[in-house]
């Protein structure tokens, strides 16, 4: 099978909305052996540790490093949202996957991006001011639990968002969620595991 060459999206655009990607195909990474589900398992950790330190740190860092530190977790949802998008897209036209992953270890990945983005998203919302919610959580593990049931579609309505850019997150987070869910599972079940690159 011969592996996809398409035109990636603009390195700019790239270091713009997914820095963590940009870091992954750096050489000094690739070095190191890192694989892509470590890669993965590490910006999980690091994303809980982020969503349960930040709020205690708010009053230690200055204002534009919090910003900083909130582009992590909104990179690391551009990242997997489009590997992902990329991923299924080869298998359904019958390329070689760029990942290079088996079947097994795609949903593999696959669970552990979708609890990443799940805890990304929390922290997306920790971020937003207060007001944006009914019932506006204070803890990072209510922010984690309303994300959890929105990225599910469970939406029990205990919390639920009451100003635009509440509503916006989550109308990004049901649209990433589905994307994994639906579109890469799909794709996974439904072509041949094509095995990894040589």
């Amino acid at each position: 099978m011969v592996e996809r060459r398409t035109q990636d999206l603009p390195t700019w655009f790239l270091i713009f909305v997914c820095p963590t990607r940009i870091l992954f195909e750096r050489s000094f990474v690739k070095r190191r052996g890192v694989t892509i589900i470590s890669w993965t398992v590490g910006f999980l950790v690091v994303n809980l540790a982020f969503l349960f330190a930040l709020p205690g740190l708010h009053q230690y860092l200055q204002h534009w490093f919090i910003s900083l530190l909130w582009a992590i977790p909104f990179s690391r949802i551009v990242e997997i949202g489009y590997a992902f998008y990329n991923d299924a897209f080869d298998q359904l036209e019958g390329f070689q996957p760029r990942s290079g992953l088996k079947r097994s270890q795609r949903l593999k990945l696959l669970g552990c991006s979708y609890l990443e983005v799940s805890v990304c998203y929390a922290s997306l919302y920790l971020a937003l001011p207060d007001g944006s919610f009914q019932k506006h959580p204070t803890q990072p593990f209510e922010f984690l639990y309303f994300s959890w049931i929105t990225i599910t579609t469970t939406g029990f309505g205990d919390i639920f968002p009451s100003s635009t850019c509440a509503r916006l997150v989550c109308m990004s987070e049901l649209g990433v969620g589905l994307m994994l869910l639906v579109f890469a599972v799909g794709a996974y079940f439904s072509y041949k595991d094509n095995g990894p690159t040589a």
